[in-house]
């Protein structure tokens, strides 16, 4: 999105080094931009009050590893690689698919799913049996400002982390890693210690800052639904609620 690219590029986010205030401004703007979705409804959202900055998704991912050490942690075939490159040194898991969740284990959803680019049709399901079972759930929202057709209710208290990410939203949006991580509680873990003391990068927060101040969070489908309809058409690709992803066939294979 060069449109995208010439915006960052004419920012001086410099100016913000010295802003006190960044920080709190931003949390509470990233919280009311994910809110703001037209094409998404996230019931109870309001439930998670400690918001805290982290290191885009993945920082929240290894404090939800290392809370929850001593269980087995469970995700579908097709989740982000990143937790089985961390889990396979020392730790205990699993894969959801066909086997059933007990009492002990930890789960990780993203949503939507990683390898389907729309909610796992399993996910409702999986939060009643954790909430039954109290198993601590982490759902992966990284992908959230590229999709559309998500309604889902987080009045679970099964859930113990949710993260967002600035990663997936804008081209160069990686480079800034910049996430936010909703939790109901203050557990006085890494990540809300480092929040505590103001250990932010304000270079890359401004700049995120002022992306989301210009841009909607429905931006991507607002933009590019037609040109994904006929890229889509044109690879013979079954089109996604993720407009990052379009399932393909046996010429594709490799890529399963």
């Amino acid at each position: 999105d060069i449109k995208i690219k010439r915006f960052i590029t004419s920012l001086k986010p410099a100016v913000d080094l010295y802003n006190e205030r960044l920080v709190s401004n931003f949390i509470d703007n990233f919280f009311n931009w994910i809110k703001s979705s037209k094409l998404n409804h996230l019931a109870n959202i309001d439930q998670y009050t400690n918001k805290k900055l982290c290191s885009g998704t993945i920082q929240a991912f290894d404090h939800f590893y290392w809370k929850h050490k001593e269980k087995r942690f469970r995700f579908f075939n097709g989740e982000f690689m990143y937790h089985k490159a961390c889990l396979k040194h020392g730790a205990r898991y699993i894969p959801l698919n066909g086997k059933k969740i007990m009492n002990g284990d930890a789960v990780i959803v993203s949503i939507p799913f990683s390898d389907y680019g729309t909610v796992h049709l399993s996910t409702v399901k999986i939060l009643n049996i954790c909430n039954n079972l109290e198993v601590p759930v982490l759902l992966d929202f990284a992908y959230y400002p590229c999709t559309k057709n998500i309604d889902i209710d987080l009045n679970y208290s099964c859930i113990d982390t949710i993260a967002f990410s600035i990663s997936k939203a804008f081209y160069g949006g990686e480079f800034l890693r910049v996430g936010i991580r909703l939790q109901r509680d203050n557990v006085d873990d890494g990540i809300d210690a480092f929040n505590s003391v103001n250990m932010h990068n304000r270079i890359s927060i401004s700049i995120a800052n002022a992306l989301i101040n210009k841009y909607s969070v429905d931006h991507n489908w607002d933009t590019y639904a037609n040109a994904y309809v006929e890229v889509c058409k044109e690879k013979k690709l079954e089109t996604t609620d993720c407009i990052m992803f379009g399932l393909g066939g046996k010429q594709y294979e490799e890529y399963n």
